[in-house]
């Protein structure tokens, strides 16, 4: 996510992350399921679309599904999903699985908003229902800085889920793995002598990131935990 890419600004927000893991309950052995390729782009239709747009987000968006499993018995076939709002794009494969289903429905809803707060440098309300603990404060005082500091996002932003798990707690929790391609996000100044330039310059290469969604007492899955990575990765 974009919250997390520029070093020299974000740095005072980076050091909450040192935290996050302790909300996850899982071992860091644990490996996220790689999941198969995306059919089509992110923002182009697949050979069959329909509706998927993300609470917060506007734009065109597409949704296309394997072919079901002959036997009735068998567990769904994964869905490709592919999105896009704007400058903004996600794709997934989800699996036949109905809490991690739904624990990436809700951090695609995530990352839409954020994406939107970033590049409007607006507050939303809407992200309590997809976010909450320390990624919930996070996103806030990442407004609440560039608000301060003068400062606005713009450009691309691709995020791509690579993988995804689902522990066996009570109730459980998923852990999404993405490769975010934001090199072409940098941040530039919104006010005063400086207006238009980049102050804070764009990833080299696209990075992997790894969250942790939770369902919550009410019933709703929310982001709750985020650790990035160094590694590059390819979107």
């Amino acid at each position: 996510m974009v919250l997390m890419k520029r070093d020299t600004v974000y740095k005072g927000l980076v050091g909450a992350f040192g935290a996050c893991l302790l909300l996850a309950g899982c071992s860091s052995a644990q490996k996220p399921a790689v999941l198969g390729p995306v059919g089509g782009s992110a923002t182009g239709s697949p050979s069959t679309s329909s509706s998927a747009t993300p609470t917060g987000a506007s734009g065109s968006t597409s949704s296309s599904a394997s072919s079901a499993a002959s036997s009735s018995s068998a567990a769904p076939a994964p869905t490709s999903v592919a999105s896009s709002s704007g400058e903004w794009s996600y794709s997934a494969s989800v699996p036949g699985d109905a809490d991690i289903a739904a624990a990436l429905k809700a951090f695609q809803n995530y990352a839409a908003i954020s994406y939107q707060m970033a590049i409007k440098v607006q507050y939303d309300n809407n992200l309590v229902g997809y976010a909450d603990g320390n990624v919930l404060s996070l996103a806030n005082n990442f407004v609440t800085q560039e608000r301060h500091d003068d400062l606005i996002s713009r450009g691309p932003e691709i995020v791509r889920v690579t993988g995804v798990t689902k522990d066996g707690g009570t109730p459980p929790i998923v852990t999404v793995t993405t490769c975010t391609d934001d090199t072409k996000f940098p941040m530039y100044s919104s006010y005063g002598p400086k207006k238009g330039q980049i102050l804070a310059l764009a990833p080299k290469t696209p990075t992997p990131d790894i969250y942790k969604v939770h369902r919550g007492a009410d019933g709703k899955w929310r982001v709750n935990a985020v650790t990035p990575e160094t590694t590059p990765c390819s979107v």
